[in-house]
């Protein structure tokens, strides 16, 4: 199971470093409070993706630009190969607007490469609340073999729930730690199923 900004998507914190940046080039005035606000609301799925953007004084036909400003993670794509060839089902448990969702799939083709997605805009909840998990353990049917998220507190949530979990990124090593994509090939089989 992976998470999408961060491990996905190279942009750990989406907001901060693309959307608000994005937001503010087209309307300075709009702080980056309110910005941070209204995604919060859109991604629990309390405002659909064409009011988020009327919200901040801007016209939705500017969202295409705005996804394209995000990138898949290096390596992503040939992971979700080798596991899908080795028959193990990926899911995303996802903090996301459900139509910016979408199209970042469709974008850079991955639907196919996933068992499914849980995306917290179609849920109405955000990790690492204990209901964003329960909505994906429903949906999967069993408990996930690993979980892989780059914020220690939505791994830490997931573990509290009997989830194996660990933190991606660049600063990885540890054993509740993978530094990229290489890194968790390498790393699958005693991460996954405890095994050297």
């Amino acid at each position: 199971m992976l998470d999408a900004m961060g491990v996905m998507y190279r942009a750990e914190d989406d907001v901060a470093e693309l959307l608000v940046p994005f937001v503010q080039g087209q309307r300075p005035s709009v702080s980056a409070e309110d910005v941070a606000a209204r995604y919060t609301e859109a991604s629990l799925g309390q405002l659909d993706a064409d009011a988020f953007w009327r919200s901040l004084g801007l016209h939705p036909s500017v969202e295409d630009d705005y996804l394209s400003l995000h990138r898949v993670t290096e390596g992503l794509l040939d992971f979700l190969g080798m596991v899908r060839n080795e028959g193990i089902e990926v899911w995303c448990l996802s903090n996301d607007v459900s139509r910016w969702s979408v199209k970042l799939r469709e974008r850079f083709a991955i639907n196919d490469l996933f068992a499914g997605f849980v995306v917290s805009g179609d849920i109405g909840h955000r990790k690492p609340s204990a209901e964003a998990y329960g909505c994906l353990l429903d949906r999967v049917g069993v408990t996930p073999q690993l979980f892989v998220d780059d914020r220690p507190r939505n791994v830490a949530a997931a573990k509290r729930l009997g989830i194996p979990a660990v933190c991606f990124g660049a600063s990885g090593g540890g054993s509740d730690r993978v530094a990229s994509f290489a890194d968790l090939a390498h790393s699958r089989r005693s991460l996954w199923c405890g095994q050297d």
